[in-house]
């Protein structure tokens, strides 16, 4: 009995070869066939890799998704996430001409003005301190105005501002967060501006802000630039010198492979936070320092991994065959032997992004990364970490981001590990 393939394979037309026909296929159709593929792993690629994408979007233009620039002093000290600053603003009626507190200001034998605060509030003493300033600055001019107001107290925060409506009063000091729970009671009367001014705050900040007043959430994404540029530069200066070097090692064997082998043990052997820190030390606190500092660390991580897949790969059949048929070296060994080391390199790099973020961050929370001008999700933990018991938030948005980071990488480089490995493929 003979047996005949239900499904024969159809041969290409002559003249055209299968990877002709390989290349037909769309690439969103081999794409989207990875789910059935790989499944589970092809999920943590294609999250891993929009999380990294969008890293990527914000550290190339992080003044397009930062409300503020990272050092500019935005609000008050110590505001928690979307909390509504507390200032004393002035409240006057929209049809008076009163546009800031001097504006109140009098002749000297004129009649004072009548300004009407709460009792119990820190108002009265906030315009008391305004007003001498103004006064201290009028009564040196030519116009011989002064401004020393009259401060009328009230019990309640409705008593103050109908005194105002009613014309008893000309203006009122009240806290800005007051007015806007009363606002639609007193339609005739409307909040002026802060006594020094500037228009009142009347939202708070997403992330808050730290001990000196600076927006933490622009922090939180310029950092994103520094901290994708550490670990990038990184990775990338380590793999350009410990990829060849384990190519070389491993292929050529001999003296230059101990030679090599000893030296990257020995580096391999020192913990590499404090290899870091060593090198941190000496070379002082720049970006460029600091990216030499870590890729150091990883060298010996390249070198190890490939020179071992090399010593296995160059004894594969079709490398001696190559050989027989009088192949260069250099050709064997970018052809045949690295295209095998890709999926190790390409866990390696991911896993080291990951880690020179973790490092570039320590370093700089240890006053050895960065100067402590620029926005770093390092030098923002090391300076909340003072004032934890009371600004929690200080330490824990650009921990979180430390993170994100981090795991977003490490998902990426175990997924591609997983799809790139040609052993892998037919499970």
């Amino acid at each position: 009995m003979s047996y005949q393939n239900e499904n024969p394979v159809t041969p290409p037309p002559e003249g055209v070869s299968w990877e002709a026909e390989l290349k037909k296929v769309g690439f969103l159709r081999r794409f989207m066939m990875g789910r059935k593929w790989y499944k589970m792993d092809w999920w943590f690629v294609v999250i891993s890799s929009i999380a990294v994408l969008g890293f990527i979007i914000v550290a190339i233009a992080p003044g397009l998704f930062a409300p503020y620039a990272p050092d500019e002093l935005v609000g008050p000290r110590f505001l928690a996430p979307n909390e509504i600053p507390t200032t004393s603003v002035l409240i006057a009626p929209i049809d008076s001409q009163i546009e800031g507190l001097e504006d109140l200001a009098v002749p000297e034998d004129g009649e004072r003005p009548i300004i009407g605060v709460v009792t119990g509030q820190s108002t009265s003493g906030d315009l008391n301190s305004v007003a001498q300033t103004i006064d201290d600055e009028l009564k040196n001019g030519e116009d011989g105005l002064r401004l020393r107001p009259r401060i009328n107290r009230y019990t309640t925060l409705e008593e103050l501002l109908t005194a105002v409506t009613e014309g008893e009063i000309q203006a009122a000091v009240i806290i800005s967060t007051d007015f806007v729970d009363v606002q639609t009671q007193f339609p005739t009367l409307h909040e002026v501006n802060t006594l020094t001014g500037e228009l009142a705050v009347t939202h708070g900040f997403t992330f808050g802000t730290n001990d000196i007043g600076q927006d933490i959430l622009s922090r939180m994404i310029w950092g994103t630039r520094i901290a994708l540029i550490i670990g990038f530069s990184s990775a990338l200066l380590s793999l350009f010198i410990g990829v060849p070097l384990g190519l070389l090692a491993g292929f050529t064997g001999g003296a230059f492979d101990r030679i090599l082998s000893l030296i990257m043990d020995s580096l391999y052997s020192f913990p590499g936070l404090i290899l870091a820190i060593a090198i941190a030390a000496v070379l002082g606190p720049s970006i460029m320092n600091i990216i030499v500092a870590i890729s150091v660390l990883y060298i010996p991580t390249y070198y190890r991994i490939v020179r071992g897949q090399t010593l296995t790969v160059k004894e594969e059949v079709y490398v001696e065959a190559a050989k027989s048929i009088g192949a260069k070296r250099n050709e064997i060994l970018w052809r045949y032997i690295f295209p095998n080391v890709i999926p190790s390199v390409a866990i390696i790099f991911s896993v080291n992004v990951a880690d020179a973020i973790l490092t570039g961050a320590g370093l700089s929370f240890l006053g050895l990364g960065l100067p402590p001008t620029i926005a770093d999700w390092g030098i923002d933990l090391a300076r909340g970490q003072r004032f934890i018991q009371t600004a929690w938030w200080m330490i824990t948005f650009p921990g979180l981001a430390i993170m994100l980071v981090v795991l977003s990488f490490t998902l990426l480089g175990e997924g591609l590990s997983e799809i790139f490995n040609p052993k892998l493929r037919d499970r």
